[in-house]
């Protein structure tokens, strides 16, 4: 009898923290709306061909990342991130974090 509740306890012991254990994998696009459009990161290197323009709009607030943003606000940048057009297009735009950072956002297919 005490070798069946010693397994017992194990058994509940291994099921217990395989439970617990459970992280969820999800990833949250980075999202920046500006002027009503979505806009949203991309792996795209910014170099000498893309050409930043003049400021467009400023974060106004940072959503919780599983929120959509509105329009001037962002669910990735903190407030006060500097939005600025590039030249030639408006497929893409240039955020600049609290960091001087620069990150280039493009436009969602559903707002082209």
């Amino acid at each position: 009898m005490r070798k069946f509740s010693i397994f017992l306890f194990i058994l509940n012991t291994i099921l217990l923290s395989a439970c617990s254990g459970q992280t969820d994998n999800i990833t949250y696009a980075m999202i920046v709306v500006v002027h009503n459009k979505e806009y949203n990161g991309t792996e795209t290197v910014i170099d000498e061909r893309i050409k930043m323009g003049e400021m467009i709009g400023e974060i106004e607030k940072e959503t919780p990342v599983d929120v959509m943003p509105e329009n001037n606000q962002s669910n990735s940048f903190e407030a006060g991130s500097k939005i600025y057009s590039v030249q030639g297009t408006d497929k893409y735009i240039i955020v600049i974090d609290k960091d001087d950072e620069k990150h280039l956002l493009e436009r969602a297919p559903s707002d082209e």
